[in-house]
């Protein structure tokens, strides 16, 4: 459960990814790899799909481990830091292009509509689960909001006459 910030909370377990999940999405070779690239980096991260999508070569700092997103939801820059695999990943695609976007499907940038749909394909989920899984698991440690039952309303004492 989750709360939606007006003391109502919603039950968001369909929108967590299991590991076993996104390993087994991870794991199959009949998805390219610009798109399981995709799926990595937003497991990861708190990347949005688009921000991903959007990635260009100089954005990819392999050596640091590092990606720049540029023009965020958010407004303005941020890096983000990668694991080695996803940086291995990344180099693969990448390879010698000096420029050019980072996901690429044949010689065009990969809509995010076929990293979505694929997911869904695989998952039964949305692929802003990905994004959703990493948030509750890094706040799953605070302290949340507890359910309580209501209290009946206290009956007043008469006032004496």
């Amino acid at each position: 459960m989750s709360s939606c910030g007006l003391g109502v909370f919603v039950n968001t377990e369909h929108l967590i990814v299991t590991d076993l999940e996104v390993d087994t999405a991870l794991a199959d070779l009949s998805v390219p790899l610009a798109v399981r690239a995709v799926w990595q980096l937003l497991s990861e991260s708190d990347v949005r799909l688009d921000e991903a999508i959007a990635l260009d070569v100089p954005d990819v700092e392999l050596a640091d481990r590092l990606i720049v997103f540029h023009d965020t939801k958010e407004g303005g820059t941020y890096e983000a830091g990668i694991t080695s695999a996803t940086a291995h990943q990344l180099a693969e695609l990448i390879g010698s292009r000096p420029s050019g976007p980072v996901f690429t499907m044949g010689t065009r940038r990969l809509r995010k509509e076929e990293a979505a749909a694929r997911f869904r394909e695989i998952t039964g989920k949305s692929v802003h689960a990905l994004r959703f899984t990493r948030q509750a698991r890094r706040h799953r440690g605070n302290a949340r909001p507890q359910l309580v039952e209501r209290a009946a309303p206290v009956k007043e004492a008469a006032e004496p006459a």
